[in-house]
């Protein structure tokens, strides 16, 4: 290289290092156009997820839809609509119209497989219309009348004693006479359970109305025979 130097001629030597020199700098813009190239060159984006839509609540496959109103508790058997006797009888006590309902009543609720509801009065034919238009219910009519050729305390008064339960019951749908009961008075025994065993015990409430222990009685029997009629276990005494 040195002999080369010393030997060449200095035009030639000139225009040796003109090549070299534009070749640096033609490598030089190479690299640079090369770099920016590379720097704008952006890498493809990924594809974007789609975010699932949330399900609204009222629509959830996990969750139940209504299906209407409430049906009734698994252990009901059989659901009664009470109605009282709405006739022209008014010999009797009204504390005795009112306590024999509310005995009836409360007799019939002690049972978890009996449903019951007083809904106030009507006579025969307004229980029947009641009952075509129950779906499940069975219309009961409560009365309490006074047995035929009993007697009566005075003008316009019935002898409490007389006094009997009649109950009649109408089918849904069809309004059909299903049963019709009359239950009796009985001498009151008041009892307690001893190892299970009802007994008979003294009592000691005081009666407001003549035959109310009685009656309040005759009007639990009325309850136990119309549950009898469904079938129904009748609960303990108490």
């Amino acid at each position: 290289m040195l002999e080369l130097q010393r030997h060449s001629p200095p035009r030639r030597r000139a225009g040796l290092w003109l090549v070299v020199f534009a070749a640096l700098v033609s490598f030089a813009l190479c690299a640079r156009q090369a770099a920016r190239a590379q720097s704008g060159r952006h890498s493809p984006k990924p594809a974007a997820t789609p975010t699932p839509e949330a399900t609204p609540q009222a629509e959830s496959e996990s969750e139940s839809r209504p299906r209407g109103a409430a049906s009734k508790p698994a252990d009901v058997i059989v659901s009664f609509i009470v109605m009282e006797y709405d006739n022209a009888f008014t010999g009797a006590d009204f504390r005795a119209l009112d306590d024999v309902m509310d005995s009836f009543m409360h007799r019939l609720g002690q049972s978890r497989a009996v449903a019951a509801s007083n809904q106030g009065h009507g006579n025969r034919k307004e229980a029947r219309d009641r009952a075509k238009a129950q779906r499940d219910d069975y219309v009961v009519l409560f009365e309490l009348d006074a047995d035929v050729g009993a007697g009566s305390a005075g003008i316009g008064q019935a002898d409490p004693r007389s006094l009997v339960i009649k109950t009649y019951v109408y089918a849904p749908k069809t309004g059909d006479l299903k049963f019709t009961d009359t239950i009796y008075q009985r001498p009151y025994r008041e009892t307690a359970r001893i190892g299970g065993i009802p007994l008979p015990v003294p009592t000691r409430r005081i009666e407001q109305y003549p035959s109310q222990l009685q009656l309040e009685q005759a009007a639990r029997d009325a309850a136990d025979r119309l549950m009898s009629r469904f079938s129904v276990i009748l609960p303990p005494d108490n």
